[in-house]
């Protein structure tokens, strides 16, 4: 007989709410951590760097994004993919390198190697390249 972990994902890792006043939405125990901190990042970017006002709506809004942020993120995280490995596999999205999109500038590095074969080159003759020719 094989046996696996899955009475380990049975688990109920859910938050209903205080005994008796069950919550109208389930909340996971991971997704309430992960929206505190979001949360207070909001909070400190919007007052340390954007100078949002403190206010009622304001706090109203920092939460209400820190409600989406979270939301969005907790779709991807789960028991088979924790949240280290999404933000690494987000990173390794962003930085990898990609080919360049047509209009966009491309700049070639050359090697010093090529220079200096290049300007001892410059000492033979430049027979067919003299511009006087034209000159008429």
């Amino acid at each position: 007989m094989i046996d696996n972990d899955d009475m380990l994902h049975r688990v109920d890792r859910h938050y209903l709410g205080p005994t008796g006043f069950t919550l109208p939405v389930r909340l996971r125990y991971g997704a309430v951590g992960l929206g505190a901190v979001i949360t207070a990042t909001v909070f400190v970017v919007a007052r340390a760097i954007v100078h949002v006002p403190l206010g009622f709506q304001s706090l109203v809004l920092i939460v209400g994004i820190g409600v989406v942020i979270t939301a969005r993120v907790t779709k991807y995280v789960n028991a088979d993919r924790p949240l280290r490995s999404v933000i690494t596999a987000a990173w390794n999205d962003l930085t990898a390198p990609r080919p360049p999109t047509p209009g966009q500038t491309v700049v070639l590095r050359i090697p010093a190697a090529f220079h200096t074969a290049r300007s001892t080159g410059a000492a033979m003759s430049n027979e067919g390249n003299s511009t006087d020719a034209f000159t008429a």
